[in-house]
């Protein structure tokens, strides 16, 4: 194997290696939760906010109660709305749980821990559990 081979092997084997940017990024990582466990936090007056990231129309067809609708696309627009919840957890649901896990890592990126609601709202109300 030539020196040049080994060293290109190397140098890339390093970028495996966590940096201080990739390690904070992962203690950005969200807790997620069942709906149930949301049922129950709710009912225990555990959840400070809980923030629906769909679109308006689909918030309108029906929400977890209680819930309170930033769209994924202004997250970004308005974190100062959250800024109260910097020390808490931000709980977070959407559908399915798919966009919830977006705003997830938006809000870590900002310092904002979060909650997220596996299954979102679908996994709600087949769970039988009533919606606004």
């Amino acid at each position: 194997m030539s020196r040049s081979l080994l060293f290109l092997m190397l140098l890339g084997a390093g970028a495996c290696v966590p940096t201080a940017e990739s390690t904070a990024a992962e203690s950005t990582s969200a807790r997620e939760i069942d709906v149930k466990t949301l049922k129950s936090d709710l009912d225990a007056k555990k959840v400070p906010v809980l923030v629906d990231v769909r679109t308006p129309e689909e918030f309108a067809e029906g929400h977890v109660p209680s819930a309170k609708n930033i769209p994924l696309d202004q997250l970004g627009k308005r974190l100062d709305e959250l800024e109260p919840y910097r020390e808490q957890e931000v709980y977070l649901v959407c559908r399915s749980g798919a966009r919830s896990a977006r705003a997830a890592s938006l809000l870590g990126q900002n310092g904002i821990p979060t909650v997220n609601v596996a299954g979102g709202t679908l996994a709600w109300q087949a769970a039988g559990l009533a919606t606004e």
